[in-house]
């Protein structure tokens, strides 16, 4: 890199090379003569046309790229079962709406397992595969938009998705993403291409997902594009047996659908266009493509045309190919030429004048701006005297960098604050809690901003002779989230401390953090709570919960989630509450005792609809047999989905008992 220069001479001398070169290219343009214009001329119009078509095949084909890695993330997540096929289907089904281009999704395994979900018009088909099982038996799901009940049947199919070629390149693809040649679907036989790529799942198994991507379309932008008045555009695929058209041309012959449909993944001498033959054999796929447009004979008479790569993976790479008629970029080439020779003059005079005067303008407001912002790096943030320019946009700036200097010193401290108070809640958590035989316990939480509002803790109870037989369990949620609410719940957290330590009753610890909190707390604040002492040798729970609830019990016994309701009103309403101790709770092995913050069940969907208890029950009796922290894991990875990934506006926290079996 060479020595920086100021933005002054910069600007000038950067405007005047321009001005002067794009005007001498002009002008000697001009009196090259014709066919070097008409070289030039169509460069350009073939370098833009093929510039177009790349943009146009990034639209349609990155989008299913990306799509792919989506699709991929949830695969490793565990979140594609193969096995489970109407909650595939729906997931699927999203995928195929959001891509009109798309026919199918599939979903293979290295067991040979398959899910196909197919969408032909208002018809949709789901065929699931297991060659490890089943052998050739699949098994169909079709239902259409009319009717969304599904009808199933069962089919004998020689069919194995891992000597498809979807599959096979996904194993090999480096960067990801493997894409096929082009070729006609083995369901539909629709011409498309398939994109895939692979997995490896928590149980070590490795999938590929593939998305079959219909063709047609790419056919319709070919087609629109004008490139002169005759003038066609083709893109190809280099295949096997040599190039095959994807793409056709802007022709009379294909405004019968019929003859589109025909002609595609022909190749170019077998669709009865000259052109299209003389341009395939004038530039081969085995050489490369020149790199300017080059004259060939076809029909008796001169083209233009160039060929262009286009890589989709490092196996599969299309061609672009534009040609042009020489007669289409010859005519009015005099005339145009005069006034070339005019008006280049004219602007150079002009123009010159005109960038010495702009680099002044320009360069002494910016280059002071850029001092300010040297200083402001330095730490300097101190206010400076408006910056004298005429410029609207360079006065906006300074006004910017003047409010940024106040906006920084504010976040600044603030951002110091917050680090501090996140430091000091995520210290009152207990590092590990109470190991109590025969019981797991485990807890999380999460703040919804830097503090949160909720908090637990665990305090052991020890025998006389130093043995942990129990444990007195916090979880409690205060209005809000932030710093306001982290504060509310670390007192009450103290407080529950300081009554453990000077061994009061259960019911006199609860009288007496209410008491203290309602002369703390502003009206306006209040907390709800639910505590609770474990007696580890009885496996009695006894509880009281203020405000917290649902509060889950699953039983083993019968295999279903009791929920208890809270006990009184949040504390810190009122000064003096009733304090009735309901009956304990015997757990019973395999028995799970679940307290979780109201941020889990109002999680919300993008529609609205909320996550609800009914959710997180049937999570714990699903996995009743997995460690506290799993169920845990469970229960949030199941939001993530529902929120489609939305970040939490609620802090969300859990405490966990389960006797073990």
């Amino acid at each position: 890199m060479g020595k920086p220069v100021p933005i002054r001479r910069s600007m000038l001398r950067s405007l005047v090379i321009v001005i002067v070169v794009l005007g001498g290219t002009i002008l000697a343009m001009t009196f090259l003569g014709a066919r070097t214009a008409v070289r030039t001329l169509s460069a350009g119009l073939i370098d833009r046309t093929v510039q177009e078509i790349d943009a146009r095949l990034d639209g349609f084909f990155r989008p299913i790229a990306d799509q792919l890695q989506v699709l991929r993330t949830l695969g490793e997540r565990g979140l594609l079962p193969v096995d489970d096929p109407e909650r595939l289907d729906e997931m699927l089904g999203a995928v195929i709406d959001q891509h009109r281009n798309v026919s199918s999704v599939l979903i293979a395994d290295e067991r040979g397992r398959e899910h196909m979900l197919l969408r032909v018009g208002d018809d949709w088909s789901s065929r699931q595969t297991r060659r490890d099982q089943w052998g050739d038996e699949t098994r169909w799901r079709r239902w259409s938009e009319k009717d969304r009940n599904p009808v199933a049947s069962r089919q004998s199919l020689d069919y194995d998705p891992r000597n498809r070629l979807w599959f096979s390149g996904a194993l090999r693809a480096v960067d990801g993403t493997a894409w096929t040649a082009p070729y006609p679907f083995y369901t539909t036989r629709e011409p498309g291409i398939t994109a895939s790529t692979s997995y490896e799942d928590a149980d070590g198994i490795v999938h590929v997902v593939g998305i079959d991507v219909m063709l047609r379309e790419i056919t319709a932008f070919t087609r629109a594009l004008r490139v002169s008045e005759r003038g066609m555009v083709f893109v190809l695929s280099d295949i096997a047996d040599g190039l095959r058209i994807i793409g056709l041309p802007a022709h009379a012959r294909y405004d019968d659908p019929e003859h589109r449909q025909a002609d595609l993944l022909k190749k170019p001498a077998e669709i009865g266009i000259d052109v299209a033959q003389d341009a395939a054999a004038e530039f081969p796929s085995d050489r490369p493509p020149p790199i300017e447009p080059q004259m060939f004979a076809s029909g008796g008479e001169q083209w233009w045309g160039q060929v262009r790569p286009y890589s989709l993976d490092s196996e599969q790479q299309l061609w672009i190919a534009v040609v042009v008629p020489n007669a289409d970029l010859v005519g009015g080439l005099a005339t145009l030429r005069l006034w070339i020779i005019v008006v280049t003059f004219a602007a150079l005079i002009g123009a010159v004048l005109l960038a010495r005067k702009l680099a002044l303008r320009y360069s002494e407001p910016v280059e002071e701006l850029v001092q300010r912002s040297e200083r402001i790096a330095q730490g300097n943030l101190a206010a400076a005297d408006p910056v004298a320019t005429k410029v609207a946009e360079v006065h906006h700036l300074a006004s910017a960098q003047e409010r940024m200097k106040i906006g920084l010193r504010s976040l600044m401290k603030m951002a110091r604050d917050l680090q501090l108070a996140r430091q000091i809640q995520q210290s009152t958590f207990p590092e590990r809690l109470p190991e109590l035989p025969g019981f797991e316990l485990y807890a999380w939480a999460e703040p919804a901003e830097e503090t949160g509002g909720d908090t637990y803790d665990a305090i052991g109870l020890e025998d006389p002779d130093g043995h942990t037989t129990g444990a007195l369990l916090l979880l409690a949620d205060a209005t809000g989230h932030g710093v306001g609410a982290a504060l509310s719940v670390a007192e009450i957290r103290a407080l529950l401390r300081m009554a453990v330590r000077l061994e009061g009753e259960f019911a006199d610890i609860v009288r007496h953090v209410n008491e203290q909190l309602y002369e703390d707390l502003p009206p306006e604040r209040f907390i709800t709570t639910w505590l609770a002492r474990l007696d580890a040798p009885t496996a009695i729970l006894t509880c009281f919960s203020a405000g917290q609830a649902p509060l889950l019990h699953y039983r083993r016994a019968d295999d279903t989630v009791h929920r208890a309701s809270a006990d009184t009103p949040p504390l810190g309403i009122i000064p003096d509450i009733e304090i009735e101790v309901g009956p304990p709770v015997k757990l019973e092995p395999g028995d799970i005792y679940a307290v979780l913050s109201d941020g889990f069940f109002e999680a919300a969907g993008p529609d609205g609809e909320l996550f609800g208890t009914a959710r997180v029950e049937e999570l714990i009796r699903r996995d009743h047999d997995a460690t506290p922290e799993a169920i845990i894991d469970a229960v949030r990875a199941e939001i993530e989905t529902f929120t489609h990934g939305a970040p939490a506006d609620d802090d969300r926290t859990a405490l966990i008992i389960k006797r073990a079996r």
